[in-house]
C-alpha cells in the first residue's frame, strides 16, 4: 500500500510515503488520512475486496492517494500504476457530457423528443399492470401521454428501464429480447430492438434507472454522423488527455486491466436472478467470463449507459474539468453554465419517492442531467456539501465532485454484483478528515 501526498509549492512536488509519517496540506489530518488506508487495507484482508484505489483532490492537488491490494489473486500480480477499471456506469456522465457538446452547438435540443433523432420511437406504448396479461398478450399497454424528450433520458424519468435489476413484466422482455450484456449488438441493433417494447411508465412521471444513457448514444451517432467511440475519443478524451479510457481494451494493456471478481456463490444464481443473486459464503470468486466479453477486440456494443474502461488518472481528468464548470489546462469541453444546468435537480418531487444511488428513498437528494446531487445534508444524510454531484459503477466503483469545498473523491475496485459500502466509507472518512 502506498500514500501519495501532494503539495503545491512552485510545481507540483510529489513525495512518496509509506504508513502515516507524513504532513498533508493543514486541512487535512494526515492521521484521519491513514484511517482510510487502514480500512481498505483490512477491506482486502476480509477478501471484501481483492485490490482498489481511492483518490482525493482538493484545491488543485492530489491531497490522498492510495493503492491495495492485487489485480488479480491468481497470480499475485501487485495493482499497477494506471489499474484499468471497468466503470460501469460511472460512463453515464461522459455520455451525457457528449450530448451536451451537441446541445451547445445547436445540434439537438433537450425539448426535442426522442423520436426526433431516432425514428424507430416514434410509437411507444406504455405497460398497464391494471390490464390482465394474455397469453397471446402479455404486455398489455396504453397509449402514452407524451413522448420521451432528450432530458427525459438524461434524468432517466422517460419510462425506460433497466432489464437486470427489476422482476416487472417489462423487465423481463428485455431480458428475453436479448438486451442485456449483448456484446454483439450495435447500437442501432439494440435501438431497434428496444423501441419494440413498452415503457414501464408514462415519461416524465418517475425517476426510473434505465438503459436511457445506452439510448442516448445511439442519439449521439445519428446526430454527429460519427461512430460513438470516435464522437467521445475527438471530443472528450484527446482533448482531456484521458489516455486509457475506452470501450475495449487494447492488448499491451492487458497486463493493466484489473480482474472482475464476485461474491462467492452469485455465479451459480446470475443467469435466473441478474444483480439480485445474494452471496452464499465469504469472499470473492473470479466473475462468469460473460463479464468479459463486452470489452474484447471485436466487441460491437458501445453502451454509453455501462461500457467505458478507465483508470483512476483518466478520471480525474474528466471530473476535474467538471470542477472547473467545463475547462482543464485549456480544453474547454462545455460552457459554465451548461455544467451548472447538468448538476441542478431535475426530478422535484419526483426525487422524494425515488432510489438514488445507493440508498433509501430520501428527500435531501435530486437528480441532474447525469448525476445524482446533494440537495440537503442533513436530509441526504451526508457529509458531502449541498451541490455535490456524484454517481458509482455496478462494480463498486464511485466518483463525487464538491464544488462547495472544492473537493473530488474517486474509488475504485472490481466485484459485481457489489455487495459492500466501501466506497460510501469512503466518501464518510474523506470529510472526517478534512479539518476547515
Amino acid at each position: 500500500m502506498q500514500i501519495v501526498i501532494r503539495s503545491f509549492m512552485s510545481a507540483l512536488l510529489v513525495i512518496f510515503l509509506t504508513g502515516a509519517a507524513s504532513s498533508p496540506a493543514p486541512e487535512w489530518s494526515s492521521e484521519r488520512l491513514q484511517r482510510i488506508s487502514q480500512y481498505l487495507d483490512s477491506a482486502v484482508e476480509q477478501e471484501l475486496m481483492t485490490g482498489g484505489e481511492a483518490l482525493i483532490w482538493h484545491r488543485e492537488k492530489v491531497v490522498y492517494q492510495s493503492h491495495h491490494g492485487k489485480r488479480d489473486h491468481r497470480d499475485q500480480a501487485s495493482l499497477p500504476d494506471k489499474a484499468i477499471y471497468r466503470i460501469y456506469s460511472m460512463s453515464k456522465p461522459i455520455t451525457s457530457v457528449a450530448i451536451m457538446i451537441l446541445e451547445e452547438r445547436g445540434q439537438l435540443r433537450l425539448s426535442d423528443p426522442l423520436a426526433k433523432h431516432l425514428p424507430e420511437f416514434a410509437h411507444l406504448a406504455v405497460f398497464d399492470p391494471t390490464q390482465s396479461p394474455t397469453e397471446t398478450n402479455p404486455l398489455p399497454t396504453t397509449e402514452a401521454e407524451r413522448p420521451p424528450t432528450i432530458e427525459d433520458l438524461l434524468a432517466h424519468k422517460a419510462g425506460l428501464t433497466y432489464g437486470v435489476f427489476g422482476y416487472t413484466p417489462v423487465d423481463q422482455a428485455y431480458l428475453k429480447a436479448g438486451l442485456a450484456l449483448n456484446a454483439n449488438a450495435t447500437l442501432e441493433d439494440y435501438t431497434n430492438k428496444l423501441a419494440q417494447l413498452p415503457l414501464l411508465y408514462q415519461p416524465d412521471t418517475t425517476w426510473h434507472y434505465s438503459v436511457a444513457t445506452d439510448v442516448l448514444g445511439r442519439v449521439v451517432e445519428v446526430v454527429s454522423g460519427q461512430k460513438f467511440s470516435d464522437f467521445l475519443q475527438q471530443e472528450i478524451f484527446s482533448p482531456l488527455k484521458m489516455v486509457d479510457t475506452s470501450f475495449v481494451i487494447a492488448p499491451e494493456n492487458r497486463d493493466r486491466l484489473t480482474t472482475m471478481y464476485s461474491p462467492k456463490g452469485t455465479n451459480e444464481q446470475f443467469e435466473q436472478k441478474g444483480f439480485a443473486a445474494q452471496p452464499t459464503g465469504t469472499g470473492l470468486e473470479p466473475a462468469p467470463a460473460i463479464f468479459e466479453q463486452p470489452y474484447q477486440p471485436g466487441a460491437k456494443f458501445q453502451s454509453g449507459g455501462g461500457g467505458l474502461l478507465s483508470t483512476t488518472s483518466d478520471y480525474l481528468r474528466f471530473t476535474r474539468m467538471l470542477l472547473n464548470e467545463g475547462e482543464l489546462d485549456g480544453a474547454r469541453i462545455l460552457a459554465p453554465s451548461t455544467v451548472r444546468l447538468m448538476h441542478t435537480d431535475f426530478l422535484g418531487a419526483q426525487a422524494t419517492n425515488t432510489y438514488v444511488n445507493g440508498g433509501t428513498p430520501r428527500e435531501g437528494r435530486g437528480f441532474g442531467l447525469g448525476f445524482g446531487i446533494i440537495k440537503d445534508q442533513g436530509l441526504a444524510a451526508t457529509p458531502q456539501g449541498v451541490g455535490s454531484y456524484y454517481w458509482g459503477g455496478a462494480a463498486g466503483t464511485i466518483f463525487w465532485v464538491d464544488p462547495e469545498n472544492d473537493v473530488i473523491g474517486i474509488f475504485m475496485t472490481q466485484s459485481i454484483p457489489h455487495r459492500t459500502q466501501l466506497g460510501q466509507d469512503f466518501a464518510r472518512m474523506t470529510y472526517q478528515a478534512y479539518l476547515r
